[in-house]
């Protein structure tokens, strides 16, 4: 049995790899705005309203420590960040605090999440990233998402050259059928992924010892 930290446990993905850990029958400590959403079973948990806020996410890594503790020392074998933000809206319209909104969640977020609970990583942990198939974003009114997302690749590629022994993956699924289709003015694709393929993907991925990118596009 190993240990996850999930953050972003509330979202549609997030409960899917949630899950998929607990019937692998692994320890889940669970991050996220709506506690009410995490996945049943979760063995602890936390409530933040902004994984960007350095403070807020401090205290959750403090909280989360003295729990480890509690439990005899244990540690982090593996960290997934599911949290994600969309808007479909032009650059010239945009307005600084969307634009900031959604580097926060998809890209500030994921540097906040790994360098407040990195003392808590065991010393080979893997880490997961969820990001997106971002040539295919390259599309008028994505600008934010696209950067960030694109940005999220870099990010993740720097941490894996600085810490050699830690496995980094960014998980680069196609359409997902989550309540992001309800942010945007597109169709969700007839083939798209459902959250399960994703989460099961990840499970895989790290039994496997993935480091890299890993797309996961519908058959």
């Amino acid at each position: 049995m190993g240990h996850l930290l999930l953050v972003g446990a509330d979202s549609t993905i997030g409960q899917s790899v949630a899950k998929a850990f607990l019937e692998d029958e692994w320890e889940v400590w669970a991050i996220g705005r709506h506690p009410e959403r995490f996945a049943p079973g979760v063995q602890w948990s936390y409530a933040v309203s902004n994984v960007a806020d350095f403070e807020q996410m401090t205290r959750a890594a403090q909280a989360l420590q003295q729990h480890l503790q509690a439990q005899g020392e244990r540690q982090v074998d593996a960290l997934v960040y599911t949290v994600g933000d969309i808007l479909a809206q032009k650059t010239h319209e945009m307005g600084i605090e969307a634009w900031q909104r959604i580097m926060d969640a998809n890209l500030t977020g994921a540097f906040v999440a790994t360098r407040v609970f990195s003392p808590l990583f065991s010393p080979e942990p893997h880490l997961f990233y969820i990001g997106a198939l971002t040539e295919r974003l390259i599309l008028p009114g994505l600008s934010a998402y696209a950067t960030a997302k694109a940005g999220l690749e870099i990010f993740a590629q720097v941490v894996a050259k600085e810490q050699p022994r830690w496995k980094v993956t960014v998980v680069r699924p196609g359409a997902v059928a989550t309540r992001f289709w309800e942010r945007v003015p597109f169709r969700l694709p007839p083939k798209a992924l459902q959250p399960e393929d994703v989460a099961l993907r990840i499970l895989e991925a790290y039994y496997n010892e993935h480091r890299g990118t890993l797309d996961i596009v519908p058959e």
